[in-house]
């Protein structure tokens, strides 16, 4: 069986990983904050802590999965932010032989979002510091052939205790609340199940996959058409909630619509993406956050 360490492993979608990989391997999952139960714990900012781990388990496949993902937070906190995003793969480059697998999860948010759709092999163009630094965590990958970059947009599913609310949580908060609130109506956004990635991720590892891969969810929408239809599938009122024709002004800037172009793991022999209906009430079962 092959040894297998994810980074994140308590997170949205390192803890969706976890039980796909426990199929192909021995799994060794790594957590910092909301510790789930049968997970190490270990801050991988450390680089000592990383090196050490790394020489100790001889890992022959590594999936990080931990990041900073709030863009704002990014912009603001710079060198924080390169250490969770950027440094882990440095280390893992060197340390690892070139016989392990080191899959980086990466973002839309690598394109400035002018010019959709994109594949794998378009030019990155960040705008914003977080896009930033998965682009220099996938360079530093450049020169290694054992290495599978998979590109997702935004993330939803059930949201654990203890996790920030995530886009669903949001969008259910601001259904129930009543509340009146006008939404962003401009940029483009494709939510993409995180149970969904992390059934593509195995599949292209048990396809002995490599290089930079696309995968997103169907559903094209704003913030405010998306959450118009969670209202629906749930049966709730959206009367409440208004279109916003002037993007809210952040720290970070978000590309306009940076839609993955994810036909080339479709070809491979991917199934599509699950109906957003059905994720919806999917994570029904579990709390929205």
């Amino acid at each position: 069986m092959k040894r297998i360490m994810i980074t994140g492993a308590s997170g949205a979608l390192g803890s969706e990983i976890l039980p796909q990989l426990q199929l192909m391997g021995q799994v060794l999952g790594l957590g910092y904050r909301n510790l789930l139960e049968g997970l190490q714990a270990g801050d991988i900012r450390d680089e000592q802590f990383l090196s050490g781990l790394l020489k100790e388990v001889r890992p022959e496949v590594v999936i990080h999965c931990a990041a900073y993902r709030d863009p704002d937070f990014c912009d603001a906190q710079p060198e924080e932010a390169r250490r969770l995003n950027v440094r882990p793969v440095q280390v893992m480059n060197e340390v690892l032989p070139a016989s392990s697998m080191i899959v980086f999860i990466s973002s839309d948010y690598v394109f400035d979002g002018r010019n959709p759709p994109y594949r794998e092999e378009s030019p990155c163009s960040p705008i914003n510091l977080y896009g930033q630094t998965k682009v220099e965590a996938e360079e530093l990958l450049a020169g290694r052939k054992r290495k599978l970059i998979l590109r997702v947009p935004l993330l939803v599913g059930a949201e654990g205790k203890g996790r920030p609310k995530g886009f669903l949580g949001q969008a259910v908060e601001a259904i129930l609340s009543g509340v009146p609130v006008e939404l962003d109506d401009v940029l483009v956004r494709y939510p993409t199940w995180t149970r969904d990635v992390a059934e593509a991720l195995r599949f292209l590892l048990e396809q002995e996959a490599e290089g930079v891969w696309h995968f997103s969810g169907d559903l094209r929408g704003t913030r405010y058409s998306i959450t118009r239809e969670i209202a629906g599938i749930l049966g709730k009122s959206a009367d409440h909630i208004q279109p916003s024709q002037t993007i809210v002004p952040r720290r970070a800037q978000r590309p306009p619509d940076a839609h993955l172009d994810d036909a080339k793991i479709r070809v491979q022999g991917f199934r599509g993406p699950t109906g957003f209906r059905q994720v919806v009430e999917a994570c029904r079962m579990k709390p929205f956050g």
